[in-house]
């Protein structure tokens, strides 16, 4: 009898552990690739803004303001310095381990993006308040870069779920004999929020 009942309760309580387990890795997977997308866009738009500020610092282009030489160039490698760490971080880090999300259902990975990606904006959002309450007053291609933490904060929480999911998951339904279209889904993440930030910053 004894037995019977352990035995019962081990059925019950397996698929409870199960289930747990299985979307502990869908949070985990969709958390990190979430943050590492992000990354991957504050890194390109602030290493993209650092181009034009180093070329303005040695006069070949013009930008907004009186900045002179030095303010300029020293701005242009802050800037390029940040970007690049975020780049590093994205891509040689584990965060965007388990960005397939195999073996998931596309409505389980749709609410686990969808949280993933405004969970991460609302981060960024709180880092941007933090800077911005920190810094005092910085030249203008340095307050730009720590706008652009902004931009990725906000579409990520507004454009991100009602535009790069949803697009996200039409290409990874639409199954293809073609590996490289099967893969289409996290550059589809990746070029929507570049966009939608790079559109929130101009």
């Amino acid at each position: 009898m004894s037995w019977a009942v352990v035995t019962t309760e081990i059925i019950i309580k397996e698929p409870w552990y199960a289930t747990l387990k299985r979307y502990a890795i869908l949070a985990y997977g969709a958390a990190g690739s979430a943050l590492a997308l992000g990354l991957l866009v504050v890194g390109t738009l602030t290493v993209g803004l650092a181009v034009p500020v180093l070329l303005a610092g040695f006069g070949l282009v013009e930008i907004e303001g009186d900045l002179t030489t030095a303010p300029l160039i020293i701005s242009a490698m802050l800037l390029g310095v940040a970007g690049g760490f975020c780049l590093g971080v994205a891509s040689e880090s584990p965060l965007g381990r388990g960005r397939r999300l195999q073996g998931f259902k596309i409505w389980e990975v749709g609410i686990g993006r969808t949280l993933a990606v405004f969970g991460v904006g609302f981060g960024f959002l709180f880092v941007y308040r933090l800077l911005s309450g920190i810094v005092g007053d910085v030249p203008a291609p340095l307050y730009k870069g720590i706008e652009t933490i902004r931009a990725v904060g906000a579409t990520g929480m507004v454009i991100m779920p009602l535009v790069g999911v949803p697009l996200s998951l039409l290409v990874r339904w639409l199954r293809t004999n073609r590996d490289w279209v099967n893969r289409l889904d996290s550059p589809v993440l990746f070029a929507v929020w570049y966009i939608a930030a790079l559109m929130n910053l101009t």
